[in-house]
């Protein structure tokens, strides 16, 4: 096993080797490199021995003396060092399924790596990990991983995900955390499948695992209008959300009381469909969700509200917002309080999603196709885009870039996804202020 080296960071321990681009990492302390996980874990140590091939095909053993995890300097093709592993099941529920075409290239890629949820955050289902790898991971001290579990019940998991090792998730989950190995984990509520009972019994499921299984996050199943030939299965209404609210809002008390957290957080789209307040910002126990949409309302307002009373009288300019469906009525409300305290004015244009279609309402899923047919060009007002619509590349789902609504609209801004970054804008632009004496 090798992985080959395609250049050295500058000033680091791998330049001076004078490592050549194009060889190959062969083993560590006589150990195969296989991936980026036996790369992290095997060159962490204070004293190393290297082996190298050079593009000539010699083989050259390095003595490296270092601090401990500092970095050897290569620099690899990939960040995993291999192929990434492909998801292995059939859900019901894979968003991935229900896209139309012509969006970003990699979205339609299904992976399923237990190494992308240790360096990235990906969840994962454990379902093409074998006894060996699981093993690996409690070897190299890999954690937390994120365990896309949705059911404990062997035959509701293998109806959602269609492949037969889906059933061994608790003997997995089980063999993980009493080896030392920390868990997060994802429910994505399917109605009529694992809602209910099954939902309270996973919950409890896995809260009976102990301390080292972290949390749960509960999420709505997403459903675009792109399902021709997929399972039929019902949005989330508003009398399921309330029930999932209802239903775990007990355990929510009682775990906190016993262990000092929630647990099991939902996602906000049920408090939003549901017609319940969010709850507050000390809820959230530092947001450790918030990338699967839980807490992003609160921690928005919670700054905004903590923000606004600095915001200067002067500001001044006109702005055009466009957002999910899902987040508008929020939008409107702290806009009006912007406004009662400055001279900006917001237009917050809620969109709705053509290209995707079905429940899908999230600011993030905005595409250059819907603002562009749904919010008009103002000569005087500037587009105010959020940078969540972008992939690393800066590419909205439809491979459009910002300067592409720059051919639209008159001024465009893009901003982080954060109350923060929106005021600082909003205050750029300052005007005599009318209230000053």
């Amino acid at each position: 096993m090798s992985v080959r080296i395609c250049g050295v960071e500058p000033g680091s321990i791998a330049e001076e080797m004078v490592i050549t681009p194009g060889s190959k990492l062969l083993r560590i302390n006589g150990r195969d490199i296989r991936d980026s996980l036996d790369y992290l874990f095997l060159s962490s140590d204070e004293n190393l021995e290297v082996e190298i091939e050079d593009p000539s095909g010699e083989v050259i053993l390095f003595d490296v003396e270092k601090a401990f995890d500092e970095d050897l300097g290569f620099l690899f093709e990939s960040g995993l060092m291999d192929e990434a592993r492909r998801c292995s099941n059939a859900c019901v529920f894979c968003f991935i399924d229900q896209l139309p075409k012509g969006l970003r290239s990699p979205l339609y890629f299904k992976d399923d790596d237990s190494r992308l949820s240790f360096l990235q955050g990906n969840f994962v289902t454990l379902t093409n990990l074998s006894q060996g790898q699981l093993e690996r991971i409690v070897e190299y001290g890999i954690h937390p991983i994120n365990v896309s579990v949705h059911s404990l019940d062997p035959e509701v998991r293998l109806r959602l995900m269609k492949n037969p090792r889906s059933a061994s998730i608790l003997d997995q989950l089980t063999f993980l955390v009493e080896s030392g190995v920390s868990l997060n984990g994802q429910i994505v509520l399917v109605p009529g499948y694992n809602d209910g009972e099954d939902l309270l019994r996973t919950v409890e499921g896995l809260y009976a695992l102990g301390e080292n299984f972290l949390s749960v996050a509960v999420v709505p199943v997403g459903l675009s209008a792109h399902r021709e030939g997929l399972t039929d299965i019902a949005p989330l209404t508003s009398e399921d959300a309330l029930e999932a609210i209802t239903l775990l809002e007990p355990l929510q008390r009682k775990y906190l009381c016993e262990r000092g957290t929630s647990f099991v957080f939902l996602a906000d789209e049920f408090y939003l469909l549901a017609g319940r307040e969010i709850p507050g910002h000390d809820h959230y126990e530092g947001y450790e969700h918030y990338e699967d949409g839980i807490g992003m309302v609160r921690r928005f307002v919670h700054e905004m509200r903590e923000l606004l009373p600095e915001f200067p009288s002067d500001a001044c300019g006109e702005y055009t917002v466009p957002v999910g469906t899902a987040i508008a009525q929020v939008f409107m409300e702290l806009a009006r309080e912007i406004e009662a305290r400055s001279q900006v004015r917001l237009q917050i244009v809620p969109v709705k999603n053509r290209l995707l279609g079905g429940g899908v309402n999230v600011s993030a899923l905005l595409s250059y196709k819907d603002i562009t047919a749904q919010v008009p060009a103002d000569e005087r007002s500037t587009l105010i885009l959020s940078l969540a619509m972008y992939n690393i590349d800066g590419l909205t789902l439809d491979e459009r870039r910002a300067e592409d609504f720059e051919r639209v609209y008159p001024k465009v801004r893009v901003v982080e996804p954060h109350a923060s970054s929106l005021l600082e804008l909003l205050k750029e632009k300052r005007c005599l202020n009318p209230l000053s004496p």
